[in-house]
C-alpha cells in the first residue's frame, strides 16, 4: 500500500474518531492531508470504498493484537491484556460508537462487529479458565456464570465509548475504564487472587497513570 494511501486511511480514522463518521466528508479528509480531492478519489472513489478499506485495515490490526494477547495469556498478565484491548478500542472507537451508520454505508460491517464481540467473549472465557486453573478466580457457582461475566465485561467497555465523549474528564476517562474492568473481576477472585490484587494494586494504579497519560 502506498504511503499516501496509508496516510489517508490513518488520518480518516483520526477524523472519524474525533468528529464522527457523519460529520467527515471526503473533502475534509483531502484538506487535512493537504492533497486535492482528485488525488484522494484516485485512491478511494467514495466514502464507502474508504470505509471498506478501513475495516480491512482494522481487522489486520485486530489479528496482530490477538496474537500478542495470546502470548500475554501465558504470563497471565491481565493488566497488559486489558491495556492492549482498550488501546485497540480507543484507536478505532468510531467503529463501535457509530456502528449503525457504518452498517448503512457498508453492510458487511455488521459481521465484523459481531465477530469482534464474539472474539472478545471467547478471549475472556479463555483467560478466566486460566485464572481458575491457577487459583486466582473462583470456579463457576452455576452454569453460564462466566458467560454472563464476559458479556458484562464487554458492556463496561462498550458503554465507555459513549461516556468518553459525553461525561468523562479527558485526563482520566481511559484510566477510569480500566479500573472499572479490574474492579469487575474483584467479586470473582479467590483469596489467592485478592491477595495478588492487593499486593499489585499500587503498581497497577501507577501503570495506569503512566500508560494512559498521553491518550
Amino acid at each position: 500500500m502506498s504511503s499516501t494511501r496509508i496516510k489517508i486511511v490513518e488520518s480518516s480514522i483520526l477524523l472519524f474518531n474525533n468528529k464522527g463518521l457523519a460529520n467527515v466528508r471526503l473533502q475534509d479528509i483531502a484538506e487535512y492531508n493537504n492533497i486535492s480531492p482528485g488525488n484522494l478519489t484516485y485512491h478511494f472513489k467514495t466514502k464507502r470504498d474508504l470505509m471498506d478499506y478501513i475495516i480491512y485495515y482494522m481487522i489486520r490490526k485486530l489479528v496482530e493484537n490477538e496474537v500478542n494477547q495470546k502470548e500475554l495469556l501465558k504470563e497471565l498478565s491481565l493488566y497488559k491484556i486489558f491495556k492492549n484491548h482498550l488501546i485497540f478500542l480507543i484507536s478505532y472507537r468510531f467503529f463501535f460508537r457509530d456502528i449503525l451508520e457504518i452498517i448503512n454505508l457498508v453492510p458487511n460491517a455488521k459481521s465484523v462487529f459481531r465477530d469482534v464481540i464474539r472474539g472478545n467473549e471467547k478471549f475472556t472465557a479463555t483467560y478466566v479458565n486460566i485464572a481458575i486453573e491457577n487459583g486466582f478466580m473462583l470456579k463457576e457457582s452455576h452454569k453460564g456464570q462466566y458467560s454472563t461475566f464476559a458479556k458484562n465485561s464487554w458492556a463496561i467497555v462498550n458503554s465507555s465509548l459513549t461516556k468518553w465523549e459525553v461525561l468523562e474528564d479527558s485526563k482520566s476517562k481511559y484510566s477510569n475504564t480500566i479500573k472499572e474492568i479490574i474492579e469487575h473481576h474483584y467479586p470473582y477472585l479467590t483469596k489467592k487472587g485478592v491477595d495478588r490484587y492487593k499486593k499489585r494494586k499500587k503498581e497497577i494504579s501507577e501503570k495506569i497513570a503512566k500508560d494512559f497519560k498521553t491518550l
